[in-house]
């Protein structure tokens, strides 16, 4: 009896070995996954076309393009900006998405002018540049007047985090202590112009990725129901399938401790800002939006299954060595994460902001690898890592 048991799972992990190498060598599976690369590829390409089309078709549209003053695009830079400081009258809030106010804070009053901080900025709670006094739950910051004269007089041009200082003062509009500085020759104050919408942005990160996804979810469907019924013939249950996608987002969660600890003590060591990416800022704005269900389909259903299908699929089934291929997809998986830090060309500031995604990409790769190279789970692990990351973010963003 036994030994038809065995018999039987002999076979069926022979089938698995079977299929799992003709997708390996099979030149159908090889043009799947180079189509996939090609597309991605597109993916990172396509925004340029389309902004060029957008900018022509869509400008004149006030839903998705808004003109506005110096002062609240001043505003809206600032709020872009983790390390930026605004100087500007409040009024200027009130023609500006609502959302706008919570994602900075007050540190200082320059006559009727107010002066900002971005909410994400981690050199706040410096006590040699901010007073903090605790009011019931909540702590207030002042910038201390010593600190923004010097400031304004270009001899501090820093953040206590050694990130560069970016003012955001409409060039109409001065605060008193502005105008009687010479900071306008340092600085190229703000002017008039018109801005996207968070409409815009949010629409279009969600059609961009949708474009991309639709042909190569039909181009991958071979390989997606090649997997699913590999789970079948493991007789993997539902349960088990979940299970392991859990201890997937677990693997993520304690990477995500053990990058932070890396990238904190990097940060100390090198001096380098340490900051919220460009991407998150770009993420938490449009949860914020009342478009936000775009950011979460886009984040926890088609984002994983994109990124699964390039990252793990198609670069584990182009690249024969395992190794190399769990190191270059891990490679690009967080560089293409940090687009924007990339263009500034702070080496430094790449290094830190790309670590956790690189980790990210390595914990998949590995996900990935002990579960037979089967696509299925990942996504469901990135599906579920996303999910939460996504209902953190809501509730920092909307309870606290």
């Amino acid at each position: 009896m036994y030994d038809h048991l065995d018999e039987i799972e002999n076979e069926f992990k022979e089938i698995h070995e079977e299929q799992k190498n003709k997708d390996e060598v099979d030149p159908k599976m090889q043009k799947i996954y180079r189509n996939n690369l090609f597309l991605y590829l597109a993916y990172m390409i396509l925004p340029i076309i389309l902004s060029i089309f957008i900018l022509i078709a869509l400008t004149d549209i006030d839903f998705f393009f808004q003109d506005v003053n110096a002062s609240e695009f001043a505003i809206t830079n600032a709020v872009n900006d983790v390390n930026g400081l605004l100087i500007v009258d409040p009024n200027n809030f009130e023609n500006l998405d609502s959302d706008y106010e919570s994602f900075l804070i007050p540190v200082g009053a320059d006559g009727t002018h107010i002066i900002y901080v971005h909410a994400s900025a981690t050199f706040i709670t410096d006590t040699d540049f901010f007073d903090s006094v605790l009011e019931g739950d909540v702590y207030t910051y002042t910038l201390k007047a010593s600190v923004l004269n010097d400031i304004i007089d270009g001899n501090i041009k820093k953040w206590p985090n050694n990130a560069q200082i970016n003012f955001h003062i409409p060039y109409d509009d001065v605060s008193p202590l502005v105008a009687g500085s010479s900071v306008d020759n340092i600085i190229e104050l703000t002017k008039e112009n018109s801005v996207p919408t968070v409409a815009l942005n949010a629409i279009f990160a969600f059609t961009l990725m949708l474009i991309i996804a639709i042909p190569m979810v039909i181009i991958s469907k071979p390989i997606l129901i090649g997997d699913f019924n590999l789970l079948k013939v493991d007789n993997e249950s539902v349960g088990t399938v979940l299970a392991k996608s859990g201890i997937g987002v677990l693997y993520m969660f304690g990477g995500n401790i053990a990058v932070g600890i890396l990238v904190m003590a990097i940060s100390t060591m090198f001096q380098i800002p340490d900051q919220v990416s460009a991407n998150q800022l770009a993420i938490n704005l449009m949860l914020k939006s009342p478009y936000f269900i775009l950011m979460i389909i886009t984040a926890v259903v088609i984002g994983p299954i994109v990124e699964e299908l390039v990252f793990r699929k198609s670069f584990f089934g182009l690249i024969k060595n395992e190794n190399w291929a769990l190191v270059i997809s891990s490679l690009v998986f967080g560089l293409i994460h940090i687009s924007t830090e990339i263009l500034t060309g702070d080496i430094g500031m790449v290094i830190v902001s790309s670590l956790p995604y690189i980790a990210g990409g390595f914990i998949f790769g590995y996900i990935y690898m002990i579960n037979k190279k089967n696509i299925v789970i990942p996504i469901i692990a990135h599906m579920g890592y996303n999910l939460i990351s996504v209902l953190m973010s809501m509730f920092l963003l909307y309870v606290l």
